[in-house]
């Protein structure tokens, strides 16, 4: 009884994040389509064609994996709803004209308490509590170390669009799959090394590119945040490995 009460307040926020960020990313587009398009440059029409294309995506993904699942609530149905979120987390990562940050925080939030409920039915039922609990922060830590999509007035802005395209784009997918391995793993974290290093290097190389213009501390604080929890994750998984 408790873990279907858990499993409807996990769909319950989960609805709630795509609905709020649907609707900001909507008036977003909106927005950007009733501007000066002779004024957009190419990261303009990359981000608003990724945020239409995220939007349509995600509902198509939802109505053809989703929908036959929605309503008994099974391990399938948020199997496929947090790759769905992941779909929509792709428009949500650029900063596009219209954009309201406020909102967006708000849905992000929706997102992770939904995860943080399922860690907490995960440490009921499984155990491991810190190991679970470390998980959450990381992931949650690696989400927030993911860079926006911003515009930039520097001297080498072109190659500053491309590194942050790929490092947010990709980052993006990355947290897709650790997300979609949280719920099926009972809440762990693989902690991999390879999504951690591209985090890193990423976000390293997206602050250094626009020193110029300003201080990303928001992704700093984070990325830093996000190494302390991969070690610690790392260590606690290599004592219990020991143990066995």
């Amino acid at each position: 009884m408790k873990n279907k009460k858990n499993n409807i307040l996990k769909l319950v926020f989960l609805v709630l994040y795509f609905i709020i960020l649907t609707v900001e990313r909507t008036m977003s587009v909106v927005t950007m389509i009733k501007g000066n398009f002779s004024s957009y440059n190419i990261l303009d029409y990359y981000m608003l064609i990724l945020t239409i294309f995220s939007i349509i995506g995600t509902y198509i993904f939802i109505c053809l994996k989703c929908g036959k699942n929605i309503k008994c609530i099974d391990d399938k149905t948020f199997d496929n709803l947090y790759i769905a979120a992941g779909i929509l987390l792709l428009g949500g990562m650029v900063h596009t004209e219209g954009t309201i940050l406020p909102i967006q925080f708000i849905s992000y939030g929706m997102l992770l308490i939904s995860m943080g409920i399922h860690t907490i039915q995960s440490m009921k039922n499984k155990g491991n509590k810190i190991e679970k609990l470390i998980s959450f922060l990381y992931i949650v830590a690696f989400s927030m170390s993911i860079p926006v999509v911003y515009h930039a007035n520097i001297k080498y802005e072109e190659l500053f669009y491309v590194v942050e395209v790929i490092v947010s784009f990709t980052l993006v997918i990355f947290f897709t799959i650790m997300l979609r391995e949280h719920y099926l793993n009972n809440g762990d974290c693989k902690f991999s090394l390879y999504y951690f290093l591209f985090a890193v290097i990423g976000d390293i190389l997206v602050i250094i590119l626009r020193l110029e213009e300003t201080i990303n501390y928001f992704v700093l604080i984070f990325i830093v945040i996000t190494i302390m929890f991969w070690i610690i994750g790392k260590c606690i998984k290599k004592e219990k490995n020991n143990n066995f």
